[in-house]
């Protein structure tokens, strides 16, 4: 069973804002969440985690208490908490009688170093396979696994490896390739959780005419790449310098581009609740 360090002088549970002080949210329950991200007091992307975290509900049982109502549980987070910058969790997990909670709360979080997107990170490979990969939903097992791996190996992210030796996503992020002939090469879609930085570095590719072959990769072929990077609610667009034992070019100008115009993007698309 996982259990989770929260953030802050308050979390919001169905509309009460309640101390943090002794409450530790219990991973292991039946859960559907998404991850928001605060910069400056805003929140990014914030209508696509709501839309998304209703596409997971979809055939769950369990009904979305609507948009409005999330924003209000958030706002009432903020206005009860001094953090301008972090991570939020909004929950939505099964009561014991009819009927469910929702929860919001920070977390803990790890924004990569300035040197980073400089340098890149080194990843390594995971065997796992999602059984509902569209779908965001906690999974308590893997969770406590891949966050012992990427503490035992000192990584900064897991990518994991289905059981036909194909990599295909990371555990809480995006990959992509940048092959010889400058396109970007990901796995299908329908095998990973279609991440929101990774919509919007896929449609900064589109206006910028960089094209993007969506495909299985095996794990024998990621040596034919020439840049590698990942992308995140926390890492945004970040550059990998060794997946394995396979170095890889941070400083490609197609990775450069897709940086700066995320970026651009992250501007535009913040989210006032207090106004």
């Amino acid at each position: 069973m996982t259990t989770q360090k929260i953030l802050g002088e308050t979390y919001i549970i169905d509309g009460i804002s309640a101390d943090t002080s002794g409450f530790t949210p219990d991973m292991s329950a039946d859960i559907y969440y998404e991850v928001v991200r605060m910069i400056d007091g805003k929140f990014l992307f914030l209508e696509d985690h709501l839309d998304r975290l209703e596409h997971s509900l979809e055939g769950s049982g369990i009904q979305s208490p609507g948009h409005q109502v999330i924003r209000e549980h958030l706002r009432m987070l903020q206005l009860n908490n001094s953090f301008k910058t972090g991570n939020i969790r909004i929950c939505l997990q099964r009561k014991e009688s009819v009927g469910l909670h929702l929860l919001c709360y920070f977390v803990p979080y790890y924004y990569p170093e300035e040197c980073m997107y400089l340098s890149g990170v080194q990843l390594l490979t995971f065997p796992h396979m999602r059984p509902n990969p569209g779908i965001k939903k906690w999974d308590d097992q893997f969770r406590v696994a891949v966050s012992r791996f990427i503490r035992d190996t000192g990584i900064y992210e897991a990518i994991l490896l289905n059981n036909r030796k194909e990599v295909t996503e990371g555990s809480r992020s995006n990959l992509f390739f940048i092959n010889h002939h400058h396109q970007l090469v990901s796995a299908p879609e329908q095998e990973i959780l279609p991440g929101i930085t990774r919509k919007y570095v896929l449609e900064i590719c589109q206006r910028e005419k960089v094209e993007v072959i969506h495909r299985p990769i095996p794990l024998d072929e990621i040596d034919s790449f020439g840049s590698c990077f990942i992308s995140g609610t926390s890492p945004k667009v970040l550059p990998v310098w060794q997946l394995n034992s396979i170095g890889y070019r941070v400083d490609h100008p197609i990775l450069k581009l897709l940086m700066d115009r995320f970026d651009v993007v992250i501007r535009q698309h913040l989210v006032d609740l207090l106004q």
